[in-house]
């Protein structure tokens, strides 16, 4: 019997690059891609195409003419709970966790690789180059019919830095946060999130250098020195704004099968779903449709183990938005999750999935991911789905 592990992340999510919770909706003449990489050299994107092509996948990549960047993908259709579903069967049956869905239009004409490249042919990019890419803000088109104001400089009270967290397979762009601290003995530290401009304060030590520790869901912890007087042998270059770019080359933890749900919110300190986590769940639902030798067990997690006021289910049975039904109560942090873990259990027993196929258990907030007053605390507030093969 084997497990594996979905993370179900909930709360005020923040979208990053192109795994925006916006692109939820295809519009007229677009598609659902369901992508595994990106990348800013069109060898690479032929590399990895040719990667999954080896692995059964019809494998495609095609150029993002917005952010001028080539995708690969394995998938794609006009029907959205049809690439949710692959979506969720790729990252729960394949090593293809990060997989992710683009809702719009890749170029002109996609290419289909048939033969992979051998790897004396072309050398493989440095990823820094990518990040820098994928993180980038699209510079506004000049109006020729009125005056653009000049962008105002931005003044740092320490020095600008962007630590751009990379996922060193594909790269991907991974959430995450760095903590600064000025040695080891140290009891406190600065949180900062990545891939964001950050302004950094100098260090009080004589050395002038930062201990980093990285912190990102299922990857491994990076523990490293910056050096804060002279950081560009560190840097992979300057962004528009001045800031010095330090790329971050993230690895997958080896926790089992870690795989993450981008898009599963609840509203805040309530077991109510947000509208957005409807396209995942569905996934989940076609996957155990499709396969009748699944189980899940659902665990609940939360940031701290306050008690709180909770708005309930009761006995509604819209599971995406609020009703006179509700129920307000206080409650411990255990009793969160397990009413959280019980309303994704009722989703999927709503959708045709049998309840014996269903267990759940609250765990509060003793499996925290980041410290409680992280700037990414809220994405303690989770769900976490068990699956086993029986």
């Amino acid at each position: 019997m084997k497990g594996f592990i979905l993370s179900v992340v909930v709360g005020v999510l923040i979208g990053i690059s192109h795994r925006s919770v916006a692109q939820s909706e295809a519009g007229p003449g677009e598609r659902y891609y369901v992508t595994i990489g990106v990348f800013g050299v069109q060898n690479n994107a032929i590399r990895l195409a040719a990667k999954a092509n080896h692995l059964g996948f019809l494998s495609n990549y095609a150029m993002n003419p917005k952010r001028k960047l080539y995708y690969v993908y394995v998938f794609d259709s006009e029907d959205r709970r049809k690439a949710y579903a692959f979506l969720i069967k790729l990252r729960v049956e394949t090593e293809f966790k990060d997989a992710w869905i683009f809702t719009g239009l890749l170029g002109e004409e996609a290419v289909t690789v048939k033969t992979p490249l051998e790897e004396k042919k072309e050398p493989v990019e440095e990823k820094k180059v990518v990040i820098e890419e994928v993180t980038r803000k699209e510079e506004a088109k000049p109006d020729s019919s009125a005056l653009v104001k000049p962008k105002e400089k931005k003044v740092a009270k320490g020095k600008f830095f962007n630590f751009q967290f990379v996922n060193k397979d594909n790269g991907n762009p991974v959430r995450g946060e760095l903590h600064f601290q000025e040695s080891k003995r140290a009891t406190q530290y600065q949180a900062f999130k990545a891939n964001e401009l950050i302004d950094l304060p100098a260090p009080k030590n004589a050395d002038g250098v930062y201990m980093i520790t990285t912190v990102a869901p299922g990857y491994k912890v990076i523990e490293t020195l910056i050096n804060y007087k002279d950081p560009l042998p560190q840097s992979s270059g300057t962004g528009p704004d001045g800031e010095i770019i330090v790329p971050i080359a993230m690895e997958r933890a080896k926790r089992g099968d870690y795989i993450e749900f981008t898009n599963v919110a609840f509203y805040r300190n309530s077991v109510i779903l947000q509208p957005q986590s409807k396209l995942e769940l569905d996934g989940l639902v076609d996957l155990m449709k499709e396969n009748m030798n699944y189980k899940v067990k659902v665990h609940g997690h939360c940031n701290g183990n306050e008690s709180r006021d909770i708005i309930t289910l009761g006995t509604s049975t819209k599971f995406f938005e609020s009703d006179a039904s509700n129920v307000k109560k206080s409650g411990s942090a255990v009793e969160l999750t397990e009413l959280r873990a019980e309303s994704v259990r009722r989703y999927l027993v709503s959708q045709g999935i049998s309840v014996e196929r269903i267990l759940t258990k609250g765990e509060g907030g003793k499996m925290m991911i980041y410290p409680q007053t992280s700037v990414y605390a809220n994405y303690n507030d989770r769900v976490e789905i068990e699956i086993v093969r029986h």
